[in-house]
């Protein structure tokens, strides 16, 4: 029982890191096409634009990977 709450909130952190990541990258495509800049400007570099890219990749793998452990029936 321990085990499943620990396993939901993980999920629930992981999905929620998600959304806002999601969210923080939308709001900067919005500000990016209206002030007329690259997202590299606004990240500040071509090398922290790609680390923003793999947050949001990595936010997405830890989404699955919490969400399979949550519904995984593991009885030993």
């Amino acid at each position: 029982m321990k085990r499943k709450v620990l396993a939901i909130a993980v999920f629930s952190l992981s999905f929620l890191s998600l959304i806002i990541s999601l969210k923080l990258f939308w709001n900067m495509g919005i500000f990016v096409d209206e002030y007329g800049l690259s997202p590299s400007a606004v990240n500040g570099g071509d090398f922290w634009l790609l680390m923003d890219w793999l947050r949001l990749l990595l936010l997405f793998l830890l989404c699955i990977i919490s969400g399979v452990n949550l519904f995984n029936d593991d009885k030993k």
